[in-house]
């Protein structure tokens, strides 16, 4: 499917306009291929426009390339995970607990960010070119902690420099200092063909020179008013904090980085360094953050009209995002004096946003995750009926089968004849225990009497809750089936669970309360209304087929339900709910 970047465009563009960056550079990846570039402004006054082999200084998004060096060398087994950093770095060995019932400080709890430090920006910044013998002595002074190792996330700079430390001891010998430059760059880097990233800024192509503002009379908040200059400020030189920041990268080479973790997810070899199981460990949530939930209202320029909600935590030197509408993205931003970055994927789409800046802290991070966010959506929806079904991943050819080959039993089965209906061919042992053939035949031969026959052909697609499970909507006669299929852990898998629902149509009488239930002026409605224009669909979700039926409506992007009894009641559906309802609304408007 090809993809209309001209939203990705416009939003760099309104980006670059708030003047916050001389120069800014962007691409869409898919996979390990960079699909779509494009760049504002200059590298240097005067000078030309960056491209996607411009080279910046990338901050904290080195810190996924620490943590991918020390699961290589935990891969080798060079390394234990949950062994203490004072293992690794001797310095440490002295060094107090939060508490005297505290665990030890792991290369674990340092890659999740939890090891009991403070946030330490921008102090962590300024550390970037310390020796390896000065921060040793750093380190024999010992270092604040603010809580238990492993109680919860706190982002942590000297974290990652001290995981530095542990890969320079490890692999440095007699001559550690640089140490995990060196591997970086030969173990990571080379193989990768990353031929533009560096640490030290003297050894790149095209490096960009990072820029400062100077101070402004006028000032709103912590921002700059009005119009500005730009100073260029000298490079700083790679040292012993380098692992949480100091990387420099291109838009073309971070594009294969961000294609090797989209790469995870396939069966196919892709030669990269590190494991596929390594890199999928590196974008699972290890350590919970926070759960944030926001609205957007129809009319609000680059608003999405509905109600989201996103989980986010850390992984290995990468932020882990599980959002309510579209599902996992990972990604991690990076900013650093002179500089500002931002890399964010969507595994289940394969598509992924980066974006590099040559001012201080100026990341575009919002402009590139909703430039991620459109592209996605653009995605998912062009998918149709399949849309939430990539969760299925290896077993989907045989839900496919299983599906039709359920729908087609219910469709032949003659509940009066002398056949089971649980054929063994079909259905796992312990379905006949959990719903006994008697039982089974008295339900099908209800739901006949509700909706009629099943309807020839596959079903309308499916959702899928786990990667066993697929809810299909069939159409009969009268109504639908709403079908749940769980298949069994078997080498060859069979049915273990069916759920079958007939939903009949709804009576004109019921459909018109429906309808006059939307009319009605309330503070539900008015919340409603404000996502978007409503759309009441007529097929039901449930009812009796006579006085009782709750129908869905859509507003912008979000989900409410009407229940008509003796009177109608209008509710909003949970978030949790959201991913079910966006397969159903397309198939029951079909």
């Amino acid at each position: 499917m090809s993809l209309n970047t001209t939203v990705v465009d416009e939003l760099f563009s309104q980006r670059f306009e708030e003047n916050l960056t001389p120069g800014l550079v962007y691409g869409v990846v898919r996979g390990s291929e960079l699909l779509h570039s494009g760049a504002f402004g200059a590298t240097t006054e005067g000078g030309p426009a960056p491209t996607a082999e411009s080279v910046f200084r990338i901050a904290s998004m080195s810190k996924s390339f620490t943590a991918a060096a020390v699961l290589l060398l935990r891969d080798r087994g060079l390394v234990d995970l949950d062994e203490a950093i004072a293992q690794y770095v001797p310095e440490l060995v002295d060094q107090a607990p939060h508490s005297a019932d505290s665990p030890a400080v792991t290369l674990r709890l340092l890659l999740s960010m939890s090891a009991g430090l403070p946030t330490d920006d921008p102090w962590g910044d300024r550390q970037e070119s310390l020796s390896y013998d000065a921060f040793g002595t750093f380190l024999d002074g010992g270092f604040s902690t603010g809580q238990e190792p492993g109680a919860r996330f706190e982002y942590s700079n000297l974290g990652y420099a001290l995981l530095g430390r542990a890969i320079e001891n490890v692999v440095g010998g007699s001559s550690p200092e640089g140490a995990n430059r060196d591997f970086v760059e030969h173990e990571l880097l080379a193989p990768l063909g990353m031929t533009s990233s560096a640490y030290s800024p003297d050894a790149v192509p095209n490096r960009v020179p990072g820029h400062v503002p100077p101070l402004h009379p006028a000032w709103a908040g912590d921002r700059l008013e009005g119009p500005r200059t730009w100073t260029a400020i000298p490079p700083v030189p790679a040292g012993s904090f380098a692992a949480m920041g100091g990387l420099h990268s291109s838009v073309a080479d971070l594009a294969r980085w961000v294609g090797g973790f989209l790469d995870a997810f396939s069966s196919a070899a892709d030669g990269h360094p590190l494991s596929k199981a390594s890199r999928r460990e590196m974008q699972q949530l290890h350590r919970f953050g926070a759960v944030s939930a926001s609205l957007g209202f129809a009319g609000f320029p680059g608003a999405e009209a509905g109600v989201g909600a996103v989980a986010t935590g850390y992984g290995y030197g990468l932020m882990v995002d599980h959002d309510s509408r579209l599902g996992q993205f990972v990604h991690h931003s990076g900013g650093y004096p002179g500089y500002g970055s931002r890399m964010v994927w969507h595994p289940a789409t394969g598509l992924g946003v980066i974006t590099l800046s040559n001012s201080t802290y100026a990341g575009a991070s919002p402009t590139s995750i909703a430039a991620l966010r459109s592209l996605v959506s653009d995605e998912l929806a062009g998918d149709g009926p399949h849309r939430f079904s990539t969760v299925v991943k290896g077993l989907r050819p045989r839900l496919d089968s299983a599906l039709e080959r359920a729908v087609e039993r219910l469709r032949t089965f003659d509940p009066a004849g002398a056949e089971a209906f649980a054929l063994p061919s079909l259905f796992a042992d312990n379905v006949e225990l959990d719903a006994p053939d008697a039982a089974r035949r008295v339900q099908i031969t209800q739901a006949r009497a509700k909706v009629g026959l099943p309807l020839g052909g596959a079903p309308y697609g499916y959702f899928s809750r786990a990667m066993g499970v697929a809810l299909a909507v069939v159409p009969a006669e009268k109504g639908r089936y709403d079908i749940e299929v769980m298949l069994s852990p078997e080498a060859e898998p069979r049915i273990q669970t069916l759920r079958v629902n007939a939903v009949p149509d709804a009576p004109e009488g019921v459909l018109a309360a429906a309808r006059a239930a939307l009319e009605e002026d309330s503070a539900v409605l008015a919340a409603m209304r404000a996502f978007g224009e409503p759309e009441l669909i007529t097929t039901p979700l449930s009812g009796d087929g006579s006085s009782k039926a709750d129908f869905l409506v859509v507003a912008g992007a979000t989900y409410w339900k009407i229940a008509v009894a003796e009177t109608a009641t209008v509710t909003a559906f949970p978030t949790a709910d959201h991913p079910r309802l966006a397969y159903l609304a397309p198939a029951l408007r079909g």
